[in-house]
């Protein structure tokens, strides 16, 4: 049976998802806490600063995906990431599933087409993700709960004031959690966050995203002013028409992150991945 692993989601899916990352990449404003509410704006600027930086690393992927765990070798690249199957359930790929990781890496490395569209869709994404982290201090309310640790504890509800404008920012300003923010380099370090109300689209004609859809995001720190996401699990179900269905199940941990060369291309990575 062929085993199959999420690599590319469609356009809107791909914003779903992003928005509960970018919750976990900054995050809700204040009411009771003005040192909340800083420690949350500092959060949400540093954060775009990074990503306007644009670093590339490698590093282990561990996508859990229809009952199996797949592991893989990531590399960053100045176009589409590279994605190396290393095991299925802690066994070595077989001939047939090798077969087929060699040639979606051969047709992604000689469909340029192929690539530019796959870097468009990220391009829309990253676009969506720091309007996220624009409009955060404003769509949330939240407590100061104090120290933990080397983070500040807060936690955040939507604030009713907010009219949010676009799809995704409906259903961010659905979520309702806990989020640490570390005190040294202000950055979130742990997200969890539930959506505390359904969402509906044109009265639910257009689609629409269950209550109770939940997001775990734990990030750790490597150099400095870089964090990374080194664990993440989502569960998001609805329905879009466009798309008949959004279930986002994702769950995928990472480790043995390491820098790679600012200009390194996919072509590059991918002889990299050949020698080893």
């Amino acid at each position: 049976m062929k085993l199959s692993r999420t690599k590319t989601l469609p356009r809107h899916v791909c914003r779903f998802v992003i928005l509960t990352f970018a919750a976990g990449m900054a995050l809700p404003p204040s009411l009771p806490s003005p040192r909340a509410k800083e420690l949350i704006r500092e959060a949400c600027y540093n954060e775009v600063q990074q990503r306007e930086k644009r670093t590339l690393w490698s590093y282990v992927a561990e996508p859990r995906s229809n009952n199996h765990v797949f592991r893989e070798q990531v590399i960053e690249t100045v176009d589409v990431p590279v994605r190396h199957l290393l095991a299925v359930d802690g066994h070595p790929p077989t001939s047939v599933q090798m077969k087929e990781e060699i040639e979606r890496q051969q047709v992604l490395l000689n469909n340029p087409s192929r690539r530019h569209s796959i870097q468009k869709q990220q391009g829309n994404d990253d676009k969506t993700m720091e309007e996220l982290l624009h409009i955060i201090p404003e769509a949330f309310v939240f407590e100061d709960q104090g120290e933990d640790g080397e983070s500040e504890k807060i936690a955040f509800h939507p604030n009713p004031a907010f009219k949010p404008k676009t799809h995704e920012q409906r259903i961010l300003h659905a979520l309702d959690g806990i989020v640490f923010v570390d005190l040294h380099d202000k950055r979130i370090a742990r997200l969890s966050g539930s959506l505390a109300t359904g969402v509906e689209f044109g009265y639910g004609v257009i689609g629409h995203v269950q209550q109770g859809g939940t997001t775990e995001i734990t990030r750790v720190h490597l150099s400095e002013g870089i964090w990374k996401t080194s664990a993440e699990k989502i569960d998001i179900n609805g329905r879009f028409v466009l798309l008949k269905s959004i279930n986002k199940h994702q769950d995928e941990s990472r480790t043995d992150f390491a820098p790679v060369a600012p200009d390194t291309t996919f072509a590059q990575a991918l002889s990299e991945i050949e020698k080893r």
